[in-house]
């Protein structure tokens, strides 16, 4: 797979069209009947999506099929599902359609019909909410992984990136014997390889690969920072830690021989490592948010969140899973309009809210009820700055 990243999202949630379908639909990595599953999902998805065209935004049942057809031909393309992670991400603007294949697991299929995509199910891929990289440090072949509580799956490295050591040092050993047999290397010429049977010169040439790879790696990360665990014995780690300067490397990690091969392994065993560390700092983040309400700097009054959001100030949203609120905003009059229901004219604020965090650099948490920081709150922030609550009031406006 390749790397979802928060820049991917912000593009997307600059678009907009005349129809934007927005659709999530689970997905299966392997089956033994043809994906009839994925399939039956997503074609669903399409029907309500079409029911919602004809109904909604009066189009003809033709011209419905017709918009969807890119979609409804899908169903019938195999190696179109034989190339599936978690969770297929379907966009439409208009007559042009974006993909997305990611490691995040929904139980059923949502659908969205408006002028701007919908992008909360997207939002657990950006934050380190339960969400880590883990780099398996097998000098045969490294290997990268993006790993969930429920998820693990291998990410593409770039063909350049040399990821074996052992292919290294064989190319290494190969042109040193030609160099010495060609005469090079004699009479007091330096190469590496000289001393290549001590413990000391494999550990320095490790780390002469280590510097390399990471080089190699860290820009990759940093598209999209989130803790990286190490796995490999216990010589690797201290190496490779010594040549990466990726600033999220988590201090524990895992310990022992593995390879691309060992993923479900290695997904249970860095779960039970790092599940803690994701709990504390939930517990944190509470506490954080009642730290800043006592500064006048948190709220969890819905307008005000929103308000506040849209305007850049919001540095971290904390969002109820499944709870969006209806609406729509007027940017050059300050003014927002809070909705009973979903309708054709209006949009979810909650998801705009989102989109405008994420945007101006904050952070977004889907959360359960439980671990919402504020009780019994459809949103909740962090805000840059003390909103006085007059200011939001002025500019509010209910029906």
């Amino acid at each position: 797979m390749k790397l979802f990243t928060s820049e991917q999202f912000n593009e997307l949630a600059q678009r907009s069209a005349n129809i934007c379908v927005s659709i999530y639909s689970p997905t299966e990595r392997q089956s033994t009947d043809g994906y009839r599953p994925s399939k039956l999902h997503f074609k669903n998805a399409l029907t309500e999506v079409r029911d919602n065209l004809i109904a909604q935004h009066s189009m003809s049942q033709a011209d419905a099929e017709t918009f969807l057809a890119d979609g409804f031909r899908r169903l019938d393309d195999s190696a179109f599902w034989q190339h599936s992670s978690d969770m297929l991400a379907y966009f439409i603007f208009d007559d042009e359609v974006e993909i997305i294949k990611l490691p995040l697991t929904i139980d059923a299929p949502q659908c969205h019909v408006g002028e701007r995509p919908y992008l909360l199910p997207l939002i657990p891929e950006l934050n380190d909410d339960g969400h880590f990289y883990l780099l398996a440090l097998n000098l045969k072949k490294i290997a990268l992984f993006d790993v969930t509580r429920s998820t693990i799956q291998a990410i593409d490295l770039p063909d350049d990136i040399d990821a074996s050591y052992t292919e290294d040092i064989e190319q290494y050993e190969n042109q040193k014997q030609l160099q010495h047999r060609s005469g090079f290397g004699q009479a007091g010429a330096i190469f590496h390889g000289q001393g290549s049977g001590s413990d000391e010169e494999r550990k320095e040439r490790i780390l002469q690969f280590f510097n390399r790879l990471s080089t190699d790696i860290d820009p990759i990360l940093n598209q999209h920072p989130l803790p990286l665990l190490l796995a490999g014995v216990d010589y690797l780690i201290s190496i490779y830690k010594q040549a990466s300067n990726y600033p999220h490397i988590v201090d524990k990690h895992l310990t022992g021989s593995y390879s691309a091969s060992d993923m479900l392994e290695l997904s249970g065993e860095a779960w039970e490592l790092m599940e803690p560390r994701f709990r504390q700092e939930r517990l944190d983040r509470k506490e954080e948010y009642g730290l800043f309400m006592s500064r006048g700097q948190g709220d969890s009054d819905s307008e005000s969140v929103v308000m506040t959001a849209l305007s850049g100030g919001v540095d971290t949203l904390f969002v109820q899973s499944g709870m969006d609120i209806w609406g729509t905003y007027d940017a050059e009059s300050f003014t927002l309009t809070i909705d009973p229901e979903q309708t054709p004219d209006n949009y979810s604020l909650t998801d705009e809210a989102a989109k405008k965090t994420k945007e101006y650099g904050g952070k977004v948490y889907l959360v359960d009820e439980e671990t919402m920081p504020a009780s019994g709150a459809m949103l909740a922030g962090i805000f840059r700055y003390p909103i006085t609550e007059t200011a939001n009031e002025d500019a509010l406006t209910n029906s």
